[in-house]
């Protein structure tokens, strides 16, 4: 009878082991389906993100890419972006096209740097570790400070667009003086 009982016990915790191993292989199985969903859904948020991408860099170079594919609109930007820098792309492969493309925007970049130290220097103001437009920003604020211009609030367009005016009723009044100080001279 013992004998019978325990084999009894042994049958049934093999059982029960060997129905516990496909409820686990099942779990993953379903966390594969899971994940590979998600895998999924992201490539397709990821084609979603890459055109909203693609548009918004086609809108900021004037280029119009509807009704085109991913790879078509891409091409056609990079075309735009050589025109841009004023560089010749074409016959090139997309690689050689791309390389080209980041070393004239190195280039430009380097350029723009050189444009605002040199404007920074002059206006006294210290850009080292800023960033490009954060440069752009200091450089701004302090030619309104110089012209006596408020600029608080404004954007950076809106703030060249006012310093340029208090610039131009500076030279205007400049060459009235000039005019004014001529005619006094010869008066005399």
């Amino acid at each position: 009878m013992k004998k019978n009982k325990i084999l009894g016990i042994a049958v049934a915790a093999i059982i029960g082991i060997s129905s516990v191993v496909p409820a686990f292989a099942t779990e993953d199985t379903a966390q594969e389906q899971t994940t590979n969903t998600l895998q999924t859904e992201s490539k397709q948020l990821s084609k979603e993100e890459k055109l909203a991408k693609l548009t918004k860099k086609a809108e900021r170079l004037g280029v119009d890419i509807t009704a085109l594919s991913v790879e078509d609109a891409k091409t056609k930007i990079r075309e735009a972006e050589a025109v841009k820098l004023g560089i010749d792309i074409t016959g090139l492969s997309r690689e050689d096209a791309k390389a080209k493309i980041k070393a004239a925007r190195e280039t430009n970049k380097q350029e723009v740097t050189e444009r605002l130290t040199k404007k920074a220097e002059k206006l006294g103001v210290d850009i080292k570790g800023l960033s490009a437009q954060e440069a752009r920003t200091k450089i701004l604020q302090a030619e309104a400070a110089k012209l006596g211009v408020d600029i608080a609030g404004l954007t950076n367009k809106q703030a060249k667009e006012k310093i340029k005016a208090a610039h131009q009723e500076a030279k205007a009044e400049k060459n009235v003086s000039v005019k004014e100080s001529t005619r006094s001279d010869s008066a005399i």
